[in-house]
């Protein structure tokens, strides 16, 4: 049983990744400290995208990791993040939840995009010195009843978040290839067929063919070619419909 996670609650920051960066470098915060914040002023999800839920409606937090990996597997630690939020929202909501790489989770029966989760990392010289996860969780889009009953206890949430993402990134240093078999298992992407729009501009259209070994989606075209992307290039990704 690993230790619990040691907790810092605000009620108003700038956002959970700043507050949790600054514990990390400023105070070197343990591996699965965890920074919790009730209203965030500038709230940003992966790309920029602007996170404007707070008070009861939302629950943000950001965890500490320092993952023992090469630092040219950063883009895998998308995994863990999302997975864990997926762990965390099963938990809570008892029904089967996958994830959209790199950084949603919805729940499968309904595809409703419940919750996002945004990696940051700090490099050092030929290391990780560490890792930011932010999850931002939207209580709107959870079921009533899981509410109405209590639930989503939030202290529950954040510690089974922690705790399936220590043995996530764990399983990351030790064996990548079940990582992303665990992975490509709970996306619900994978054989999809998606359009992806690129940074700054651009776009790539495929089948989803997996996770690689460096945490880049690849794209398989129609005529067998592969495409790789990488997560600091992604803008968006859609499926595409079938023609009927």
């Amino acid at each position: 049983m690993s230790e619990p996670a040691v907790v810092r609650h605000y009620r108003a920051g700038m956002s959970v990744e700043a507050l949790a960066s600054s514990w990390a470098r400023g105070e070197q915060a343990p591996d699965g400290a965890v920074v919790v914040l009730d209203n965030e002023i500038s709230g940003r999800l992966r790309g920029g995208e602007p996170w404007t839920v707070g008070g009861t409606d939302g629950l943000m937090f950001a965890m500490v990791s320092r993952p023992d990996i090469n630092p040219l597997q950063e883009s895998l630690l998308w995994l863990p993040a999302s997975l864990a939020a997926a762990d965390a929202l099963v938990a809570v909501t008892e029904t089967d939840h996958a994830v959209l790489w790199p950084d949603r989770v919805i729940n499968r029966q309904e595809e409703a995009r419940r919750c996002a989760v945004n990696v940051s990392v700090q490099l050092g010289p030929g290391r990780v010195e560490h890792a930011i996860f932010a999850v931002r969780l939207d209580l709107r889009r959870l079921p009533e009843e899981a509410l109405d009953q209590g639930a989503l206890q939030q202290p529950a949430f954040v510690s089974t978040y922690v705790e399936s993402a220590r043995r996530y990134v764990e399983l990351l240093s030790s064996d990548p290839d079940e990582l992303l078999a665990e992975y490509a298992g709970r996306c619900a992407q994978m054989s999809e067929r998606v359009r992806v729009k690129l940074l700054p501009r651009g776009e790539a259209r495929g089948r989803v063919a997996g996770i690689d070994r460096d945490g880049f989606l690849v794209l398989e075209s129609p005529t067998g070619m592969l495409e790789r992307i990488a997560p600091a290039s992604l803008h968006s990704i859609e499926k595409v419909l079938a023609n009927p």
